[in-house]
């Protein structure tokens, strides 16, 4: 497993043979595990920068199954096998008359969770593949999980579920990933449902996208102008339980980081690679905030205009709102019904997986 260090800024490993002690506190934490760094090409005893595989909290694996509700006979696909404890869940509730098949895109997770699973005496199907095509051998399913997130609900996983099937996965947007989508596939090549509780799970890698880090030329060419936000107001525009959600579904394509430069100066940044637009807010202790912008788009102007209609929308926090996937694939968000007058297209996610602009 893998744990922060601040020394170096990135992840070391952590040893059972070497230091036991600390590797059990870790494992017997309601917390996290990381086990794969920078896409498996990091190895012990180096220092990673990405995590890309990880043993989800164990409070939070048990919510999702919840939502879930495995029953007795079901046939489940779950997305993202990691560690291969989810899914060894996942066969203890469907019972000898049901069955599981575990999606791991790298293949070795995808041995070492077979070798896992074979030892604990759970027949679960592994299978190396890109969870977003699902697994048509084993189709239809009464039950699809993803134990990673998606920005857009792939097509294949409704096209494999028996009407009356659940999906459960983590979504959400580039501005803030996300919530924990439950959807109900009616049958009929569609599927609706509602948005849940905060989770932050890594994104399948068939829908990363990167960020523009911008040199200190392009910033010197960048429009320059202040905001008269307050501070308490950019946090606000930043939290996933205030407007953070609400404005990624309305902001197509835009990723956010954050990141504190001292005790008294925090920038906020928001970046579209594809169309090189950039944006940055400096936020000073005691001076005015600085908003520079960069590009055909401007993300600060976009992002604020979210932020306002949040304002006059009434707050809405994330559990009000839902999201349908029609049969032709265009993803609709709605505000508390899906007939309400407050739904619009999510932008960005057009029919067939891709993205536009």
């Amino acid at each position: 497993m893998w744990v922060d260090d601040p020394v170096t800024g990135g992840f070391v490993s952590v040893s059972r043979k070497i230091d036991q002690a600390r590797w059990r506190e870790l494992v017997e934490a309601d917390e996290p595990i990381i086990t794969q760094v920078d896409d498996g090409k990091t190895r012990p005893g180096a220092v990673g920068f990405q995590p890309t595989s990880s043993c989800s909290k164990p409070s939070l694996v048990a919510d999702m199954l919840d939502a879930l509700q495995v029953e007795d006979g079901h046939r489940v696909l779950e997305i993202g096998t990691g560690t291969g404890w989810n899914a060894a869940n996942l066969r203890e509730r469907v019972g000898d008359d049901g069955q599981v098949t575990s999606l791991e895109v790298d293949l070795e997770l995808a041995e070492q969770a077979v070798r896992a699973l074979t030892g604990a005496g759970s027949a679960v199907l592994v299978v190396t593949a890109d969870g977003t095509k699902g697994y048509p051998d084993r189709a239809p399913y009464d039950r699809l999980i993803a134990t990673a997130s998606v920005r857009r609900v792939p097509r294949a996983w409704i096209e494999q579920a028996v009407p009356g099937a659940v999906i459960v996965t983590p979504w959400g947007t580039d501005y803030c990933n996300g919530t924990l989508l439950r959807l109900t596939v009616p049958g009929d090549g569609s599927a609706w449902g509602r948005c849940g509780k905060n989770l932050r799970f890594m994104r399948v890698r068939d829908q990363r996208r990167e960020f523009l880090d911008p040199s200190g030329a392009e910033i010197s060419g960048a429009d320059k102008g202040t905001t008269l936000r307050s501070a308490r107001e950019l946090f606000e525009m930043t939290e996933f339980s205030r407007a953070a959600f609400t404005i990624g579904l309305r902001v197509p394509s835009c990723y956010l980081t954050i990141e504190d430069i001292d005790a008294d100066h925090r920038h906020i940044e928001l970046h579209d690679v594809r169309t090189a637009s950039w944006a940055r807010v400096v936020m000073a202790r005691g001076a005015d905030f600085e908003i520079y912008q960069l590009g055909p788009r401007r993300l600060w102007d976009e992002a604020d205009a979210a932020y306002a209609w949040w304002l006059e929308s009434g707050l809405p926090s994330p559990d009000r709102y839902g999201l349908t996937v029609t049969v032709n694939g265009t993803h609709e968000v709605w505000l508390d019904e899906p007939t309400s007058e407050h739904r619009w297209t999510v932008q960005g996610l057009k029919p067939g997986g891709g993205c536009s602009p």
